[in-house]
């Protein structure tokens, strides 16, 4: 019997495993998706925190997966002459299946460099990526094999714009229907506000934080 209760659960695995590859295949079906923030200061594009946040948010509520975050570990190490602040941080990551209460935990480390305080924050949130994009093969236009630190080759012609959104977007089937429910008596005014604010014909081309715009504002934007 005590080497029973320490063998894990076959059936509770396999339910949580079902849950993580159906958001895989959910993630597979919207194919590579697109840096929505630019980097200003250093000029680049990348996925960024907000953008994943909303994605699985709406992905674990849909699967009925709940994630719990803990830090375990937090160091310093020299940065560069231009980001002299260098962080690391480990995040203990676990997933739980909210139907069982069954749950599986990861630990993911990220690095963060700054030239203030904010390494820490960019080391947790490259933790926090790391587990996500590891865990559930998530595809973006971040390439951690690049040719230079920041995702490109360099020459002089290279410099990053936030993209126009006359690409398809990576807005997410609740916020395409939150945004049906708030303009479904005024289809005509959606066009419009598609046309002039976010240069879009459709609201499929819209980055999920434009659509949050427009779900948050309703009418106001």
């Amino acid at each position: 019997m005590q080497d029973n209760e320490k063998t894990p659960n076959l059936d509770l695995i396999a339910k949580l495993q079902k849950k993580k590859n159906a958001i895989r295949k959910i993630l597979k079906e919207k194919g590579k998706l697109l840096n929505g923030e630019v980097n200003e200061y250093d000029n680049y594009q990348y996925f960024s925190e907000a953008q994943y946040k909303e994605l699985f948010t709406e992905l674990f509520s849909d699967n009925g997966i709940e994630l719990h975050i803990d830090e375990i570990d937090y160091g310093t190490f020299e940065g560069t002459d231009k980001q002299p602040f260098g962080r690391t941080v480990t995040l203990a990551c676990t997933l739980i299946d909210v139907d069982t209460g069954y749950g599986e935990t990861s630990r993911h480390t990220g690095e963060g460099l700054d030239r203030g305080d904010k390494a820490g924050y960019k080391a947790t949130t490259g933790a926090l990526k790391r587990f996500l994009s590891s865990t559930f093969l998530v595809a973006t236009q971040d390439d951690p094999e690049r040719d230079d630190e920041k995702g490109s080759p360099k020459t002089k012609s290279n410099s990053y714009k936030k993209p126009l959104n006359n690409n398809k977007g990576t807005i997410t089937p609740g916020q395409r229907t939150a945004i049906a429910k708030i303009y479904k008596d005024d289809v005509d005014g959606l066009k419009k506000l598609l046309s002039e604010k976010f240069k879009v014909t459709k609201v499929d081309q819209l980055s999920m934080e434009e659509a949050s715009s427009i779900i948050q504002n309703g009418k106001a934007e």
